[in-house]
């Protein structure tokens, strides 16, 4: 954002509204020291907004990544699981098969 501001018709407004000239000047000068100080700071503030949109996009790359590693380790957790649960099934009624046929004999 750039600040247009004119220190010479500021302080003929003021001398011309009864302040002294000397007083007038000095007043726009502080003005226009102001209204530069903001300037910078709207310029740094800029920057500022800048490097911020830089780490949200980073930061959600970061994001995306570790995603992607906790999904692939959740599928090889299910995989594990399924193996688990068949294994424990075969075991089962591999048991139960034995156990009935010892109380058939």
């Amino acid at each position: 954002m750039t600040i247009h501001f004119d220190s010479h018709q500021y302080a003929t407004r003021l001398t011309e509204a009864g302040m002294p000239s000397a007083l007038a000047g000095i007043q726009a000068e502080m003005a226009g020291d102001v209204m530069s100080e903001l300037s910078a700071l709207d310029s740094r503030l800029g920057q500022t907004d800048s490097k911020i949109e830089h780490a949200k996009i980073l930061l959600n790359a970061r994001i995306d990544q570790v995603e992607a590693r906790l999904e692939v380790k959740i599928a090889d957790t299910g995989s594990d699981i399924i193996k688990w649960i068949v294994s424990v099934g075969i075991l089962q009624s591999s048991l139960i098969t034995a156990l009935l046929l010892k109380l058939m004999q």
